[in-house]
């Protein structure tokens, strides 16, 4: 696949092998463009880069200077707790690479990714081009891998805005790096910068040593000690349950050792509304506080179990570094999840950090030991462990035909997941601002765990990880403060006791929201909201810009009050007047003129 770089000029590449750190202070001093960094696998666990290394490269950079450091992820977290008095952190880029890498024993998922951390030394809003990925095809049906559906008048002919996550290229860290550092090179081509100096520090040496010390590792009694829950495996046992209270006074009442699968989403420190909690801590406040419960974490987790967290990659790589202290690292899973567009580059990096307590066990999900997987009306397309291979489209018409066909449209399970979305459609909300799909949930279960095993979720809010611990036969403990949320999950709960589906869709009243869109009330429509866009679409063309609205009410066909009733900003008005539309046909290559007259004459 290609991309597309809007109104930009590719830097010149200039690329250089470093051995020495003599020679990199001489080619590195006082940069003030853009420098891409190749780290070797192992830098920090080596100590294969010189003492400060890091610190000398952000002392040396520019006031303008962006610096991108590319390497494994363990590296890459290690390089951001260097650079972060330094630098402003501006994004982590997952890269997905040719050959997976594989654990031994199956302790951990296969890695299918690497990474590029971006960091400034100015603190604004990173300065980068806008930059398109052309649009991908379903191999069975040739259509567009996403369906547009009603919404095909306002996107760009060529492609989708570029996001954190890359999938459309691939290389390994340790082999060539050229299309990755054309691609930055083109992102970068901006105004104040001429070149990307790629500094390949792969092969450097460095003159520390390894410590000679033995490496110790901390060695954990096996098996189930004294607890909460049932020693019995009977399928009758019910030790399950559902906790109000506070999540650090709850965790200390349970016991070491005692829980088969911890996971955390936790309040992300946003300042997004949660009924009866307020997500706005300092961050000194927040990471004190998320120490506390990973610890107890840490504590009731049985030895060679899993303690996974989701969160922001800038939170994430601060979790990680605490928890390396206390637990052994298994995997950092990239989930796919874009999120509300708030820049260039869509947001679609999710991480989901696993760390097991002491070596771990191989992984039930990875062995065929999870039982079998049978929830009602879960999607037919969604398998925990066969995850929809890439650029499948999800048409309900293509989807039967390679069912009827036998195609074979899978792939295996490793630890970057685009196959699982984001809950789109408010018939499948319940009331809480922030609501996981259930399929995340039926995968990190189903691969961490064995029926009738416990699972925890110390943060449960409406209590998705507890009822899809519930549906899969796992024993599960949930913890919530909002009294409001828990009476929630105790209510889903009794649903499944009841033979029904707590995912089902269903007409509800919602009144809090995840993003800072407002919610449109329901209404009936007198001109369709295509109409209305493409009426602004034909203003713009004679206008030669976006009009505002008044220049709608005087130039176009309908009233003023139809554009401030139906859309929730006039940004959204005016969003086919921004592009000239696309097909989810793939098409003939169009000529240089006519596809530089669908780029966007107005911007995004």
């Amino acid at each position: 696949m290609t991309h597309l770089s809007e109104n930009g000029k590719r830097l010149c590449i200039k690329k250089l092998h470093m051995t020495d750190q003599g020679e990199l202070d001489r080619q590195l001093s006082a940069f003030d463009d853009v420098c891409l960094l190749i780290l070797p696998s192992g830098a920090f666990e080596t100590k294969a880069l010189p003492a400060n290394f890091l610190q000398d490269i952000a002392d040396k950079a520019g006031q303008n200077a962006t610096l991108i450091t590319i390497g494994e992820t363990a590296d890459l977290l290690h390089a951001h707790a260097e650079l972060s008095p330094f630098m402003q952190y501006q994004m982590w880029i997952g890269i997905k690479r040719d050959r997976p890498k594989v654990s031994e024993n199956n302790s951990a998922l296969p890695n299918c990714h690497f990474g590029a951390l971006i960091h400034t030394k100015y603190k604004s809003s990173l300065n980068h081009t806008k930059t398109r990925i052309k649009y991908s095809y379903c191999p069975a049906c040739d259509k567009t891998t996403k369906d547009y559906g009603g919404k095909k008048h306002t996107y760009n002919a060529y492609g989708t805005l570029l996001s954190d996550i890359w999938r459309d290229i691939s290389a390994d860290p340790e082999g060539e790096l050229s299309e990755v550092a054309e691609r930055f090179a083109d992102l970068f081509g901006v105004e104040n910068y001429t070149e990307l100096l790629v500094f390949d520090c792969r092969k450097i040496n460095s003159e520390q040593t390894q410590d000679s010390g033995k490496i110790t590792e901390d060695i954990w009694e096996y098996g189930l000690q004294p607890s909460l829950f049932n020693s019995s495996s009977s399928k009758d046992r019910n030790d399950s349950r559902l906790i109000l209270g506070d999540v650090l006074e709850t965790l200390a009442d349970i016991p070491d050792n005692s829980v088969d699968f911890a996971f955390a989403d936790p309040p992300y420190n946003l300042k997004k509304k949660y009924h009866s909690y307020a997500d706005d801590l300092s961050v000194t406040e927040y990471f004190e506080w998320c120490d506390n419960w990973i610890d107890e974490l840490a504590r009731i987790i049985r030895p060679g179990r899993t303690c996974a967290i989701l969160n922001i990659p800038l939170w994430a790589i601060r979790h990680f570094l605490h928890m390396e202290k206390i637990l052994r690292f298994q995997n950092w899973i990239v989930w796919e999840a874009l999120s509300f567009p708030v820049r260039n580059i869509m947001p679609a990096h999710y991480a989901i950090i696993c760390f097991s307590k002491g070596p771990s066990q191989p992984l039930p999900g990875l062995l065929g030991k999870p039982g079998e997987f049978q929830v009602q009306n879960a999607s037919k397309t969604f398998q925990p462990f066969a995850p929809l291979a890439e650029w499948f489209c999800l048409r309900a018409s293509c989807v039967r035909k390679r069912q009827v066909g036998k195609t074979n449209d899978r792939c295996s399970l490793r630890d970057l997941w685009w196959d699982i979305h984001r809950l789109k459609h408010n018939a499948r909300r319940v009331d809480h601002p922030c609501q996981l799909p259930p399929q995340l949930m039926y995968r990190l279960i189903s691969i961490f765990t064995e029926p009738e095993e416990v699972v925890l979720d110390p943060f449960d809010g409406a209590g998705t990880t507890t009822l899809a611990a519930h549906q899969l036969n796992r024993q599960y403990v949930g913890i919530e403060v909002s009294e409001k949320y828990h009476a929630m999950a105790k209510s889903r709960h009794e649903e499944i006791r009841q033979g029904i589906d707590p995912f089902r869709k269903a007409k509800r009243k919602l009144t809090e929201k995840n993003s800072p869109v407002e919610r449109m009330p329901e209404q009936n429509y007198k001109v369709s909201k295509k109409t209305l866009q493409l009426e602004v679409r034909r203003i713009s063309k004679t206008l030669g810009r976006l009009p505002n609205r008044e220049e709608m009410a005087r130039h176009g066909k309908y009233p003023r009050e139809y554009y401030e009733e139906y859309f929730f900003s006039w940004g959204e008005a005016c969003a086919a007047a921004r592009h000239e539309g696309m097909s989810e046909t793939r098409e003939l290559p169009r000529t240089s003129q006519t596809l530089s007259g669908q780029l966007g004459l107005f911007g995004e």
